[in-house]
């Protein structure tokens, strides 16, 4: 449930967090379990779900830190973040629905390739490819779901595709020809 008067955005290129969300005045509730027509009622996930944010974001930064170790080059030190900070939940078991301003649902996220050629895109406005291999010569993609595996659009599941684009691009180089089309 949003409170917020103003469009919530995460400030100088800082990280969205369930956290900043309630700062700003969500109302973080766990998953919604039934609906009648009063009211929405949640389970109690709320304080699970944002441990569990917290933890995939500290895996992800443990990553980063030892790619960043291992590439001996210099990088200025991690900054606090705000949205770090830990707030006080108090998610309620159920809502009124006349009392609902707004509803952030959270569920993930899609791109927007409308930049791109329509050409190049499917019925559903996603980039045709098969694997990393574009609908072009010389294009590859690298983060789309469900690219070549399942983890394709997570950090964690980039290099394996980024491996393949590599790979593609060194055949490319070595055919010297427009022709080749990539990986596969």
């Amino acid at each position: 449930m949003m409170r917020a008067h103003q469009p919530i955005l995460a400030p100088g290129g800082r990280a969205l967090s369930l956290q900043a969300l309630a700062r700003a005045g969500a109302t973080l509730a766990g998953r919604l379990v039934a609906v009648d027509d009063r009211q929405a009622r949640f389970d109690g996930s709320a304080a699970a779900n944002v441990a569990a944010g917290d933890a995939f974001a500290t895996r992800i930064r443990t990553m980063l830190d030892e790619l960043i170790a291992r590439s001996s080059r210099p990088a200025p030190p991690a900054e606090p973040d705000e949205v770090d900070r830990p707030v006080e939940l108090d998610p309620p078991a159920a809502v009124e629905l006349g009392e609902l301003g707004a509803v952030v649902w959270c569920t993930g996220f899609t791109g927007d390739f409308s930049w791109l050629d329509p050409a190049l895109l499917d019925d559903a406005g996603r980039p045709r490819h098969t694997g990393c291999a574009g609908a072009l010569p010389c294009l590859w993609y690298v983060g789309l779901r469900w690219l070549t595996h399942r983890g394709s659009a997570t950090l964690p599941g980039i290099p394996k595709d980024a491996a393949a684009v590599a790979d593609a691009f060194t055949a490319h180089l070595r055919a010297g020809t427009h022709a080749t089309r990539g990986a596969r």
